[in-house]
């Protein structure tokens, strides 16, 4: 998989570019259908793990490749930080570049896993980088009740709009319902009154909600909308947020201790505080299975492995040719690999 998922990317960055590479592995299709290309047979969480890691061991494994691969599952997910490091001692990317890749990736981290409130946790993240400081982010989240997988495509020209439906695409088999998302454009308003609350003392309002496990109707029936919100607020947490003044959404978002469950409560209660209402809509875009997981995958047959990546090498070799000699050769593709490669070129 490292060979033949690595040649294949060389191809399209001979032929395109890095930045095409990137726009490629930052399309949900385009990467799933590398991933049958050099292995799989089903649509399965592990996709995205084997994948970037075979890719990331071959690229990293050269210094003049002009790109490389950070990150993965669980240590792997840690050590972004450390390899951006390394590779500006090394020279490879600026020092301005690591320092902005590694605070994008943290910031789209946050966004995938607090700000779209799905039911899947982060637990694995990839950032792909070229020598030029260019990047691309795949990462995925487990539901560990329904025991399915989701994984994020981001592209750095699209996180200026983060907060704004600015993902790539979600490859999902299912779609969410009354699945909370304040990365939504539509959610800007309560994003504003998020911030203006923690601003103003929230346990001014804290009165609208039930102490205790029961609620009254006075209490949780307000303004024709019944609030279901877990009571048991941190408070003394709201309250230090309100101590340190954040300006801005990003910066709320990014206070010690503000999860998952802070962030819904503060949204929830500026809803029902000022009206505004967040997203709770899906952004799904891409949805599909390809085969089963059904515990027999096919067979590898190492033999046709070992032909591809023959070919693609001869390929990659005589890409400085003409064009009726690249015609050749694909012509003789189709002809004598077609069953193994189809035109995922």
């Amino acid at each position: 998989m490292q060979e033949l998922g690595g040649l294949i990317c060389d191809l399209v960055i001979e032929k395109h570019g890095t930045e095409e590479l990137l726009r490629r592995v930052a399309d949900p299709f385009w990467f799933h259908s590398l991933s049958l290309a050099t292995g799989f047979d089903w649509n399965s969480s592990g996709t995205t793990t084997v994948l970037l890691s075979a890719l990331r061991e071959y690229y990293n494994r050269s210094q003049d490749s002009g790109l490389f691969i950070a990150g993965g599952k669980g240590k792997g997910l840690a050590s972004v930080r450390s390899i951006l490091a390394d590779k500006t001692r090394e020279g490879i990317i600026d020092d301005n570049a690591g320092e902005s890749i590694r605070l994008c990736a943290r910031s789209i981290a946050r966004v995938d896993n607090n700000l779209l409130q799905d039911g899947y946790d982060l637990y694995i993240q990839f950032v792909i980088v070229t020598g030029k400081g260019r990047w691309a982010i795949v990462q995925q989240g487990m539901n560990t009740e329904a025991r399915m997988a989701r994984r994020y495509h981001w592209h750095m020209d699209s996180f200026p709009e983060r907060l704004n439906d600015g993902r790539n695409g979600i490859s999902s088999q299912r779609v969410g319902n009354r699945t909370m998302d304040l990365s939504a454009r539509i959610s800007v308003e309560n994003r504003a009154d998020m911030v203006g609350l923690v601003s103003d003392d929230p346990h001014r309002h804290r009165h609208l909600f039930a102490n205790g496990k029961q609620a009254t109707l006075d209490n949780s029936f307000v303004d024709g909308k019944i609030l279901r919100l877990d009571t048991r607020i941190d408070w003394p947490l709201l309250k230090r947020i309100y101590e340190s003044q954040p300006t801005d959404f990003d910066q709320l978002i990014g206070l010690t201790g503000v999860g998952k469950s802070t962030i819904r409560a503060i949204s929830m209660i500026a809803s029902l505080v000022y009206g505004s209402e967040p997203s709770w809509k899906d952004p799904v875009r891409y949805s599909f299975a390809l085969g089963g997981k059904d515990g027999i995958p096919k067979p590898v047959n190492y033999e046709d492995y070992d032909r591809c990546i023959d070919f693609y090498r001869e390929l990659l070799g005589n890409l400085m040719h003409s064009d009726d000699r690249l015609s050749r050769i694909a012509e003789n593709l189709n002809r004598n690999y077609g069953r193994i490669t189809g035109n995922f070129l």
